[in-house]
């Protein structure tokens, strides 16, 4: 059934944090604006993901940004989002929250690392992660962000039509974009100015394996991130950046659910083996976010990535310590709880058992001889109290003995980064670098990461572009249709 053509000021393409703060900030700055989702409920990747904010306390963050981005983002453009974030606290408040450290809801894994993925890296030293104030009973973290983004985009009446989804972007007679085609036909029409702030490519199969280091990979967020606002792009002439870039966990991919459950060890007893039975890498001292790079290592002898997918190997310990999914984030998270000892996913054959190495080791596809070998290595190696093989600290060694446990692991995506170029006041760039007029984007899609990726600044980003897309587009001229 074809919706009713509607015409207003800023139309906003995508409802997640994004998309939310573009029309919040569009609306205050005296626009009407329209909001196109996709899916059946808003919310997107800032729903179901961890929702930490990173706040740096000075402007030393601008430079860390511009050296793990390889300089291939432009200083402009991370100078304003770093002054933006110093904002943030004041935006929240603004909106009727307030932020908290977000370690301290973090202090049950034990294995987290600090603010910084890249400690060692100049200028990452003096920021911290936080989160919208609450409780436990008060939701997680992204959902308490999403509350209040939600809640001022209600409170403000702003126009948000479900199950809508673009899938191209109209152009008027001199080249600028005047709105947006849905699916079903209905045309929105933008006085000022369309946003795309739609995510990106997680769910996609063919643009991850074109693009992404590490074949194949899951995710484990929004179903909804299939590369629609690449594609519409595309078509109009935008050029794309950072096509390469991700931000990727470890999961478990389990048989009948879309999205992958991301795993994690509370306790020591657990190493990481590949399809050879060899463990390769440090597994206490990898960033939950930086793995893609990591599983990306291809074997050219027997023409294959080893490491996709790999098995954790762990002990009784581990099983006992809570569950290896704790509900906290992921698409999966309202869709099925994991047993607090891990006992029904041993029982549905997601964790493999065995009393014995050699049991082990059948069931799971590697050869006996190079897991035994292995798990016994790294045993001496925690008697002798030095990972000679991969540095992993003394105080995270920890013998693994029987009963034995696995699961296998994929790399899970949290997000792309990649999508339309665009400049510090988030106008898309066509392949010349000139802006395409009408058009802004926000988040996820297309978004600064030119190569290492900063845990918890994709948020950041989402509020900080969001702001600046809503204002411009708002304060933009009428474009003629």
């Amino acid at each position: 059934m074809v919706q009713e053509n509607i015409e207003t000021d800023v139309v906003v393409v995508g409802y997640g944090a994004a998309g939310a703060a573009a029309a919040i900030s569009a609306h205050d700055a005296g626009a009407n604006v329209a909001v196109l989702e996709k899916m059946a409920e808003g919310g997107g990747n800032s729903k179901v993901g961890g929702a930490n904010i990173i706040i740096p306390r000075d402007m030393r963050f601008l430079d860390y940004l511009d050296t793990i981005s390889f300089k291939t983002t432009p200083r402009d453009a991370l100078e304003v989002f770093v002054k933006g974030t110093i904002e943030i606290p004041a935006w929240i408040r603004k909106l009727g929250g307030e932020l908290q450290p977000f370690e301290l809801l973090a202090a049950a894994y034990p294995l987290q690392k600090g603010s910084t993925t890249f400690p060692h890296v100049a200028g990452g030293e003096n920021i911290q992660r936080y989160c919208v104030k609450g409780s436990g009973s008060e939701g997680t973290p992204a959902e308490r962000l999403w509350k209040l983004l939600s809640g001022n985009v209600n409170s403000r009446g702003i126009k948000v039509l479900f199950n809508s989804r673009a899938v191209e972007l109209v152009k008027n007679g001199r080249g600028q974009i005047s709105g947006v085609l849905t699916e079903s036909g209905m045309t929105v029409k933008a006085r000022k100015g369309v946003i795309l702030t739609c995510g990106g490519y997680e769910n996609n199969d063919a643009l991850k394996w074109d693009y992404l280091p590490a074949k194949p990979v899951r995710f484990m967020g929004n179903p909804g991130n299939t590369g629609d606002g690449i594609r519409m792009v595309q078509k109009i002439g935008a050029d794309l950046w950072h096509m390469t870039r991700l931000s990727c966990g470890l999961g478990f991919q389990a048989p009948g659910f879309e999205a992958a459950f991301g795993i994690f060890f509370f306790r020591l007893g657990f190493i990481y083996v590949d399809k050879r039975g060899s463990r390769f890498v440090n597994e206490t001292g990898v960033d939950s976010h930086v793995y893609g790079n990591l599983l990306s290592a291809f074997d050219d002898e027997h023409f294959d990535f080893p490491r996709i997918p790999f098995h954790a190997i762990f002990d009784e310990e581990v099983v006992r310590a809570g569950p290896m999914n704790p509900g906290t984030s992921g698409y999966n998270k309202n869709k099925y709880k994991w047993s607090l000892d891990n006992k029904e996913e041993i029982k549905k054959g997601w964790i493999t058992s065995a009393k014995k190495l050699s049991e082990l080791a059948q069931k799971i596809g590697v050869e006996q001889g190079s897991l035994e070998a292995t798990i016994n290595r790294y045993n001496e190696q925690c008697k002798a109290g030095s990972d000679a093989d991969f540095g992993r600290a003394k105080e995270h060694l920890k013998h693994i003995q029987g009963p034995y446990y696995a699961i296998q692991l994929w790399p899970t995506l949290l997000n792309t980064q990649g999508g339309p170029r665009r400049d510090k006041e988030a106008r898309v760039l066509d392949t010349e670098g000139k802006p395409i007029a009408g058009l802004f984007a926000a988040g996820e899609l297309g978004s600064l990461w030119g190569f290492g990726y900063q845990t918890a600044c994709n948020i950041a980003e989402c509020i900080v572009f969001g702001q600046i897309a809503g204002n411009n587009a708002a304060n933009s001229p009428v474009i003629e249709n």
